[in-house]
């Protein structure tokens, strides 16, 4: 098997013939937490489901047991629980601007809440979930979930809460770009990962190690951590796209579907599992690539940008919206942050300056915290200007950062 057409043909065809920027789609997650701070009521909660079906949403997926799990609408918005009942998330399709998506989602988000907080629960603005001690999994009945929580719990990894994907949120932003400006922008938004970090961090750890940004370290450390390339930072830089594929070829596969049913194996890179005959590849294997890296390339023909946590309420669209302003200004972000690189000399990769925000212990081994912050306004405002330029309106998203 040609490994590599497999690559380029599940995840960089879908960009051939794509604007360099304008359309966007958010993935919003939030912590289900009860009001006296114990566990929710699964029941009352997986009900919602009817709630929303009674509202004219129908459904989409149903899990192992027939029960609904993902409601649809008109707009192809999404509402389900993500991998558990702790977990509520809000994927909003691709529209032409923030604000729009802002609307629905503050509409949904009235509708979700008030069904909840009759049921004595209610969801929260954080990244990771506060009665983590005092809860249980509460895991969602769907074909995949299952499958990611047998592989968590039987690969080995390097810390003790296999099913922590149960108790944890972050928001996702799917930026549209053309496929020749896919390796600058990859390169990009992986380079910025600690600038979002410091903008972002909002997911404190449960064992008072000072963690900022726990999120990342429970998923690089879980049994994922030994699938290559499929967690944590990206290091290199992107002059092609052929070098894209290049990337994509070592990163990692871990389970495929036969009979109707997910089977998993020892982690492999792409570029073996196809060229081994021995593994019994076949083609379509490739549609059961998993990532939890901060940023991907999707088969829906989008840059992911997925590493940053859930916000408070009054700033929920706040990293979808510096991610565009980015996206817009990409040569004057390239640019500034080269500059602050040079000036400041620093060397340090991606993952190691990020690494360093995550833990709490800030950058102040690599640059002064006065450079750091020039940077980090320079950048909020290059965003809020190329925002701004738009003329949607989507900077008034922003300014709840810029302004904290």
């Amino acid at each position: 098997m040609n490994a590599r057409e497999i690559v380029y043909n599940r995840f960089f065809r879908p960009f051939e013939g794509k604007k360099t920027a304008g359309r966007v789609g958010v993935e919003l997650e939030f912590p289900l937490v009860s009001l006296d701070g114990g566990e929710i009521d699964e029941p009352y909660a997986a009900a919602i489901t009817d709630y929303l079906g009674g509202l004219g949403w129908s459904c989409a997926l149903r899990g192992v047991g027939g029960e609904p799990l993902f409601m649809e609408n008109s707009f192809g918005d999404c509402l389900s629980f993500d991998n558990s009942y702790n977990n509520f998330e809000f994927s909003l399709n691709h529209a032409a601007g923030l604000t729009e998506l802002d609307a629905r989602f503050r509409e949904y988000l009235g509708l979700v809440q008030g069904y909840l907080q009759k049921g004595g629960m209610t969801l929260i603005g954080c990244g990771t979930n506060p009665n983590k001690k005092r809860i249980s999994e509460h895991h969602v009945p769907f074909s995949t979930y299952n499958m990611v929580a047998k592989f968590l719990h039987e690969a080995p990894a390097r810390h003790n809460f296999p099913d922590f994907p149960a108790y944890l949120s972050s928001v996702q932003t799917h930026l549209d770009v053309s496929l020749a400006d896919a390796p600058r922008a990859y390169t990009l938004f992986a380079r910025l990962d600690f600038l979002r970090a410091l903008l972002f961090a909002n997911s404190p750890d449960w064992d008072g190690l000072g963690y900022v940004l726990y999120r990342d370290f429970l998923w690089e450390k879980s049994a994922f951590g030994g699938c290559p390339n499929i967690t944590g930072k990206v290091d290199g830089a992107f002059a092609s796209v052929d070098e894209l594929v290049d990337f994509f070829l070592q990163k990692g596969l871990f389970n495929r579907i036969r009979g109707g049913r997910y089977e998993t194996f020892a982690p492999v890179t792409i570029a073996d599992y196809f060229s081994d005959p021995s593994y019994g590849a076949e083609e379509r294997d490739i549609e059961c690539y998993l990532s939890f890296k901060s940023v991907e390339l999707t088969a829906r023909g989008t840059l992911e940008v997925r590493g940053d946590c859930a916000q408070p309420f009054d700033r929920a669209f706040a990293p979808p919206a510096f991610n565009l302003g980015i996206l817009c200004a990409m040569d004057a972000a390239a640019e500034r942050t080269d500059r602050f690189f040079r000036e400041n000399e620093i060397t340090a990769k991606n993952s190691e300056l990020r690494g360093l925000v995550c833990e709490g212990a800030g950058l102040g081994s690599v640059a002064p915290a006065s450079e750091v912050e020039a940077y980090k306004n320079d950048m909020l405002a290059l965003a809020l200007e190329a925002l701004e330029s738009r003329g949607l309106g989507e900077e008034r998203l922003l300014l709840p950062v810029k302004n904290f």
